[in-house]
Order: structure tokens, then C-alpha cells, then sequence
């Protein structure tokens, strides 16, 4: 059988070119012919995966643009100093300071609110991984009537907008009584007796530790997923051992899942971390701490004016420093874990 020329390199191409030509001269034969139709195909090949290497690069160029100028023109007008505009200075100042980061510490109450949203993300993040992974190795493992049908539900959750229900959870969380154990203390005192929480991180972490906070759904279809393309083995050889279906997930299937628990993690503690609609109706007492991006977010219309009434300061740097002091937690844990985050993020994938 010829080899096909079009899917050689060009030192195998070259080389079979030669052996070719040998034998045609051996044999008598000349054929210019088809040296030309495989010469052809060969550099037409190379030439589509050079014009390839050229759509993709300005594909990627675009996107990055796209995600990366809104970063740049943060940082440039986060660190610049240069209120009066000029159009000497655009991307780089002129004037460096750190004056837009005190006033923005100093606007944000950055302390407070930082401890805030890191009891909301942080905790409704662990408790999300902990939720989603016993309800997907559940659905992945076990076979119960009704089980397809409860899925469908769970996937459901995925495209239902908080705006439906963010009502009934606000009332919910007003007057909360947990399954009516308050009843009996209602009887004795003649009133009827409740907690309020809002104000308070329950507010985020009760839905975490029902499995049903911040796209929930998602993450309980990516454990389940991931368990799903785990070997049955390891199960069957727990089970043998004397080991219950519960301490199987705790010995075997949970420290084998450490990749699906990173991705879960750090999607939902930024999705936490970033959340303003929910948070603006939990977080509703401004006497109360309050998390950043909801401070930084609920104050943009008077910034520049409350506090910073001086016309020397220009509000729209004050507010990049703000932004970039939101975001900046975020991107310090994403510098230490990508390297895993993208390898979990791989593994996820070919597991599902």
C-alpha cells in the first residue's frame, strides 16, 4: 500500500519523494506527473493549517481584548492620579499614588465588609461541595423509584431565576421556624414566636446545606457526573471489606473526587463572592455588615459625594480602586490554584 504524502512531514515527505524517484529510475519510468499532484497536496496542507494558525491567533487575540481591556483600564485608573484629564496619559499615569486605594478602603469600611463576604462565600462554598457531592453520588450510585424524575427537578433549579422565588424566601427567612418547633413557646407566651435572619450569613448558608444555593443544580450534576465515570470496583472491593454505603463515600469515592470538590469550590465561592441581586435582599439593614460587592455596588450613586466631596479627587478613579480591591481576593486564590483548577476543570470533563 503507498503511504499518503499528505499527512507526512516534510523530512518524511522529502525522503519518500527519494525513494520514489529511485525506483522509477530502476524501473525505467518517469513520472513528473504525480510527483506534482503529491507535492500539491502536501504543501496545500500546509498551507490551510498555516492560514488555521492565523484565524485562531485572532480569534484568541479578540477574546482576550475583550476580557482583558476592562482589567487594564482598572488598574490604570485604580493606581493614577492624574484627575484632570489629559491625553498624555491614557493607559499609563503620569502621577502614581496610592491615594484612590486609601479612599476606597476608607468608602468600603473595607475590614467589615470584607469579613462578610468571606463568612458568606467561604462558608456557603464548603458547604456547597459538602451538599452537592453526598446528593450526587446518590443520584450516580443508587437506584430508587422516582430517581430520574427527582434529576429532571434538580436540573431544573438550573434555569428557574431567583426573581421567582426570591420573595417567598425573604419572608421565609423574616419569620423563620424551623419545621414550627416554635410553636409550643408560642402557646406559652400567647404570640407567635419567630427568628430573623436576615442580615445574617444563614441566609446563604441554609440553601448551601440543602444543596439548592447559588447554581446548585450545576454542582450536583457535576458530582454526579464525575461518580458516574468512577470504576465500579472500588465500591464492590469496599463493600467486600465490610465498609456501609456511606462510609464507602467517605473512605473511597470522597478522596477520589478532589478534583470535581475544587471545581465546585472555587465556582461557587466567586459566584458567591461576586452575588448582588440575592445578597441585596438578605443584606437589607445598612447597620449591619454587608458584603463587598453589595457596599461597593449600593453606594456607586453617591460615591464622590458623602464622603469625597472634594473636587480635587475624581470619583470614577475612587471607584476603579474600589473595584479592583472587590476582585483582588479572588484573583490572589485563583494565582495559587490554577495550575490544579485547570487540571480539575480536565478531569471533570472526561470523567463526565
Amino acid at each position: 500500500m503507498k503511504t499518503e504524502l499528505s499527512r507526512l512531514s516534510k523530512e518524511e515527505f522529502n525522503e519518500e519523494m527519494k525513494r520514489r524517484d529511485q525506483e522509477m529510475k530502476e524501473s525505467g519510468r518517469v513520472n513528473h506527473t504525480g510527483l506534482k499532484r503529491f507535492g500539491s497536496a502536501f504543501f496545500r496542507r500546509k498551507a490551510m493549517a498555516f492560514l488555521y494558525a492565523i484565524f485562531r491567533a485572532f480569534i484568541l487575540i479578540g477574546l482576550s481584548y475583550i476580557v482583558l481591556y476592562p482589567v487594564f483600564r482598572m488598574l490604570s485608573k485604580a493606581f493614577s492620579e492624574d484627575y484632570v484629564t489629559s491625553g498624555i496619559s491614557i493607559w499609563i499615569p503620569t502621577n502614581i499614588g496610592l491615594n484612590n486605594l486609601k479612599l476606597a478602603l476608607q468608602y468600603l469600611d473595607y475590614a467589615k465588609s470584607f469579613w462578610a463576604s468571606v463568612k458568606v462565600a467561604l462558608g456557603s462554598a464548603l458547604l456547597q461541595v459538602i451538599a452537592s457531592a453526598v446528593t450526587g453520588y446518590g443520584f450516580a450510585r443508587f437506584k430508587f423509584k422516582g430517581r430520574t424524575l427527582l434529576f429532571g427537578i434538580v436540573l431544573m433549579t438550573m434555569i428557574v431565576p431567583p426573581q421567582i422565588y426570591l420573595i417567598s424566601m425573604f419572608m421565609t427567612y423574616r419569620n423563620f421556624d424551623f419545621f414550627k418547633l416554635l410553636w409550643l413557646p408560642s402557646l406559652i407566651v400567647g404570640d407567635k414566636l419567630s427568628i430573623n435572619l436576615i442580615g445574617t450569613s444563614w441566609t446563604m448558608w441554609i440553601p448551601a446545606i440543602l444543596g439548592v444555593g447559588l447554581r446548585g443544580g450545576l454542582f450536583i450534576y457535576i458530582f454526579r457526573q464525575f461518580f458516574r465515570g468512577m470504576s465500579k470496583e472500588l465500591e464492590e472491593a469496599a463493600y467486600i471489606d465490610g465498609c456501609s454505603p456511606f462510609g464507602t463515600f467517605l473512605r473511597i469515592m470522597a478522596p477520589n473526587s478532589l478534583s470535581a470538590a475544587l471545581v465546585v469550590f472555587l465556582f461557587s465561592l466567586v459566584w458567591h463572592w461576586n452575588d448582588y441581586f440575592v445578597t441585596s435582599m438578605m443584606f437589607v439593614s445598612k447597620n449591619k455588615a454587608r458584603p463587598l460587592s453589595l457596599v461597593l455596588l449600593s453606594k456607586t450613586a453617591t460615591f464622590g459625594v458623602a464622603v469625597f466631596s472634594d473636587t480635587s479627587v475624581n470619583k470614577t478613579f475612587v471607584l476603579n480602586a474600589a473595584a479592583m480591591l472587590t476582585i483582588l481576593p479572588l484573583i490572589v486564590i485563583f494565582a495559587f490554584t490554577q495550575k490544579y483548577f485547570i487540571e480539575s476543570v480536565d478531569k471533570v470533563g472526561v470523567k463526565g
